[in-house]
């Protein structure tokens, strides 16, 4: 079996300190102080704006700014640094924080003729011609005609015939071309720009950062890639809609990872590929190996048939912070897996087994019927073999009629009721909960756990929706 990063042993000396940040919390603050860096300096640099509608609206054009620039790393898989770590919040964050930008551009122009409006049609009008016509204000009407464009395609990507690695693509080239003109718009036309040359600086290091991470994520990272290859060991579909896939290394070197946390796998042969899919790692049964398993979704997942022995794999991570190292002070443990969600939560429990963990553990384990149901047969074989672990699995679709049924399958979906007898009476601030599955299940869920008393720190989850 695979050896993951080793994960040091609980000492429960303490419980869950429920007043504590929630660490998405902690990241979002993390982040607004490194974006708002840009308006402070401004502010100590004493670049004074004449009249509060334009200070006002100064401070958020460099905000946006700054907000923008931060949406590279934020979908750039740094997991180097702490703040860009956490890839589920990072992508996220990136996808709504796009939104709110592509409305503030949109009304950039608006908001900076506003006062020409209210003064009289004429200046506004003059004003707008001037806007449009202007030789030195074309990089900033180009920057935003194509933001306009490249946003409504983000928001639309899913009703939009495109696939998703040509809208990947376009996505990278529209926005590099946005990042060039807007950086040589504020560097020129802004305020600051014109007046105060030393600040933009400032900007032109930030392009520079952006710039150079697209060339590390699609020219470099990919060439360290291709020095790591993998190759298929093991493909079989197991259920009526899942599929076991393992990989093995094809060179001597391994990959180093916690359980919970999960890898981009491409299939393409070509480690430069925009098509890339995030899959959560399971140990496979050979040294080396890792095991994913998969539920047919999408137009990839529903080709896994295609997939053959030998065929080469490149790995991009591990990623992920849904690991042990978010349970080392509770006294419980609680899984909760939906679907496909059950591989994060596998690995999880595998280690826990190996650890010889001793405290209270329990899995639910949800699903439309019992035929989607995987590797029950070693989750009730760790009940035998483990210190306190029980797994009660839950069927959308089950006959409750039939008196055959085992006494750890029921009808129904994941509820209050079922979550809460998993936690020992009184301890319920002690207890840590994992959640994988499909969203609706990861939403539904969590509000169960907050009507029980359970606050956000005792929550890990990453949903991979990518």
């Amino acid at each position: 079996m695979t050896t993951p990063t080793a994960t040091k042993t609980p000492t429960f000396k303490a419980g869950i300190n429920p007043l504590s940040l929630p660490k998405r919390t902690k990241l979002a603050v993390a982040y607004l102080a490194v974006v708002l860096v840009p308006v402070v300096i401004a502010q100590l640099l004493g670049m004074e704006i004449e009249g509060l509608y334009t200070s006002i609206l100064s401070a958020l054009n460099l905000l946006a700014m700054s907000v923008f620039f931060m949406q590279f790393p934020l979908a750039g898989r740094i997991k180097q640094l702490p703040l860009f770590a956490n890839i589920d919040w990072g992508i996220t964050k990136h996808k709504q924080l796009g939104q709110y930008l592509g409305i503030f551009f949109f009304l950039h122009p608006i908001l900076i003729l506003l006062p020409k409006a209210l003064m009289s049609f004429d200046d506004f009008s003059v004003s707008l011609v001037n806007s449009i016509t202007s030789p030195h204000l074309l990089t900033g009407l180009l920057a935003w005609l194509t933001m306009v464009v490249w946003v409504l395609m983000s928001v639309f990507k899913d009703k939009l015939n495109i696939q998703y690695e040509t809208w990947r693509a376009l996505h990278v080239i529209g926005f590099s071309i946005i990042a060039t003109l807007a950086t040589l718009h504020i560097t020129t036309v802004g305020s600051h720009g014109q007046y105060y040359q030393q600040f933009n600086v400032i900007w032109w290091l930030l392009y520079t950062v952006s710039m150079l991470l697209i060339v590390y994520n699609y020219l470099i990272k990919p060439y360290l890639i291709k020095q790591r290859p993998y190759a298929i060991s093991y493909v079989e579909k197991i259920n009526e809609c899942d599929w076991q896939v393992n990989i093995a290394p094809i060179t001597s070197n391994r990959l180093a990872y916690q359980p919970g946390q999960f890898v981009w796998i491409n299939t393409t042969g070509n480690p430069y590929s925009f098509e890339q899919h995030p899959f959560s790692i399971v140990a496979g049964k050979e040294q080396g190996q890792l095991g994913f398993i998969i539920r047919e979704l999408g137009d990839y997942t529903s080709s896994l048939d295609q997939l053959t022995a030998g065929q080469t794999v490149y790995v991009d991570g591990p990623y992920g912070s849904m690991t042990l190292d978010q349970s080392q002070l509770a006294s419980g443990i609680t899984l909760i897996a939906g679907g496909a969600g059950i591989a994060p939560i596998l690995s999880l429990l595998r280690q826990l087994a190996m650890q010889h963990d001793p405290r209270v553990i329990r899995l639910l384990y949800a699903n439309h019927n019992p035929a989607r149901m995987v590797y029950v047969d070693e989750l009730i074989e760790l009940e035998k073999t483990m210190t306190d672990f029980k797994v009660q699995l839950i069927c959308e679709q089950l006959n409750v009629h039939d008196e055959t049924l085992p006494g750890y399958l029921v009808p129904g979906l994941i509820n209050q009721t079922l979550i809460n007898a998993t936690m020992t009476p009184g301890k319920e601030s002690q207890w840590t909960f994992y959640l994988c599955g499909p969203k609706g299940m990861i939403s539904a869920t969590t509000v169960h756990l907050h009507k029980l008393g359970i606050t956000q720190p005792q929550i890990n989850f990453e949903q991979l929706a990518f």
